[in-house]
């Protein structure tokens, strides 16, 4: 699957942990794995647990896609990978991850207090 049909097939909106737990159980997607857990309501959020940041790994590319507001869904970093090196590339864009939906979050709440 590519970036672009990856892309088109998620919504406008932040993902529930439900709807990254579907897509998990996808037969396209090896690993869906929410990056951040937001709680419920917020800004522009659902009512429930919700994220703007996942880890989706098909068959051949794990990538970080992140959504931004005014912006939508887009594929922040990527690694392609073979089979033996699957963990060790999955735990690389993890990191990158974790460290740019934090930061990401710490600027879109700075001027909330």
């Amino acid at each position: 699957m590519n970036d672009d049909g990856i892309l088109s097939s998620l919504p406008d909106a932040p993902l529930t942990t439900d709807a990254v737990d579907a897509l998990d159980a996808s037969n396209s997607v090896r690993e869906a794995t929410v990056v951040m857990v937001r709680g419920g309501g917020g800004r522009a959020g659902p009512d429930e647990d919700h994220t703007d940041d996942v880890l989706l790994a098909t068959d051949n590319r794990i990538r970080y896609l992140s959504r931004v507001p005014e912006d939508g869904w887009s594929v922040e970093y990527s690694q392609s990978y073979g089979e033996e090196e699957y963990d060790g590339v999955f735990e690389e864009v993890l990191a990158v991850a974790q460290e740019t939906a934090e930061r990401k979050y710490q600027s879109q709440t700075e001027f909330e207090l």
